[in-house]
């Protein structure tokens, strides 16, 4: 057992832990080249798991990595981190709430992710590395758009284990799926999706995150052509945003749609459940014709539908909700799939 006088030496050296904010850490250490700080960090909390989704961009502004160090280590050095993967220059990880046992070993396991705890709407995540994951750990992401502030644990650089923990504003997520907005003579869903998406951030300042277009059953006979539907998502602040995005979403494509059977289908959050991960695969599969199945799983998966111009649109707009994290998957004709 430590002693009282060990103990409050601890909690001293942790109030004393010099912390920054990114300005003052850039103002501190933008002159060394060694050091190199992320464009942009989120961390988004599932209102119903209450897990993590921790996204970074570390890439160049004009270009972009193709690196997977991190993605691999993170996942296979930390018991908290239930997934890892890299889109582009981007990072994204779903974390558990909780603190790791990390056994970190130069090149073997150089990086983790040590602990990830939300209070007060803030999220606050430790990470550890070495050589330059310990860089990346005390002051690359410190340094980044997105961060409050950081608390440099250990210094890191060379062979020195460097720990730091920063803390982020929790934010939210919101999926809209949609599908059925061209006819035989004209429009692209994905575009037009895309385009509105863009709109959509513009006009009230949230963040378009992903989109992703899903190839569906291919021998649906009331297909345009492809028979793919798309998702996206946008990261925002306040509930109250989530309904002017969906108000928005609505408005323009009831505007620009050019079929009378467009629909969306929206979900909060970004941990689906089982039944409608399954639901969706399945429409890779076969047909649905019974819109009241339809309907009962969307109740009971916490997803709302809305008929823009008509009903066929809402059954792949609902089945890309499934996808929204799966490009690969999503993009597979059935005969790929297996």
């Amino acid at each position: 057992m430590k002693s009282k006088d060990s103990q409050v030496g601890n909690t001293m050296l942790k109030s004393i832990l010099p912390t920054y904010t990114p300005k003052e850490l850039c103002i501190k250490l933008g002159s060394k080249k060694w050091i190199m700080g992320y464009n942009r960090i989120f961390a988004i909390v599932d209102p119903t798991s209450q897990k993590v989704m921790y996204i970074e961009d570390y890439g160049p502004q004009n270009g972009f990595f193709i690196e997977g160090w991190r993605a691999l280590h993170f996942l296979s050095t930390s018991s908290i981190v239930e997934k890892s993967y890299r889109e582009g220059s981007i990072t994204i990880c779903i974390i558990k709430q909780g603190k790791a046992k990390l056994n970190l070993l130069p090149s073997f396991a150089p990086i983790g992710i040590e602990e990830c705890k939300v209070i007060n709407n803030k999220v606050m995540i430790t990470f550890a590395g070495f050589g330059g994951g310990g860089v990346s750990a005390s002051f690359s992401r410190g340094m980044a758009e997105g961060v409050e502030k950081v608390q440099v644990i250990q210094q890191g650089g060379g062979n020195k284990l460097g720990i730091g923990k920063i803390v982020l504003p929790a934010k939210k997520i919101i999926l809209i799926g949609v599908d059925d907005t061209d006819n035989d003579n004209e429009g692209a869903t994905y575009a037009l999706v895309h385009n509105i998406s863009v709109d959509i951030a513009g006009k009230l300042g949230v963040f378009y995150a992903t989109h992703n277009n899903i190839q569906l059953f291919p021998y649906n006979p009331y297909k345009t052509k492809n028979c793919m539907a798309t998702v996206v998502s946008f990261i925002y602040d306040k509930d109250s945003q989530g309904e002017e995005i969906v108000k928005e979403f609505t408005r323009l494509l009831k505007k620009h749609t050019v079929s009378d059977q467009t629909g969306i289908a929206v979900f909060e959050g970004f941990s689906l459940p089982r039944r409608l991960v399954d639901f969706s695969t399945s429409l890779k599969f076969h047909m649905l014709n019974d819109m009241s199945e339809l309907k009962r799983i969307c109740a009971e998966t916490r997803v709302r539908l809305y008929p823009i111009t008509g009903e066929k649109g809402l059954i792949g707009a609902t089945a890309a909700l499934g996808f929204f994290d799966k490009p690969d998957f999503g993009a597979k004709l059935p005969n790929q799939c297996c």
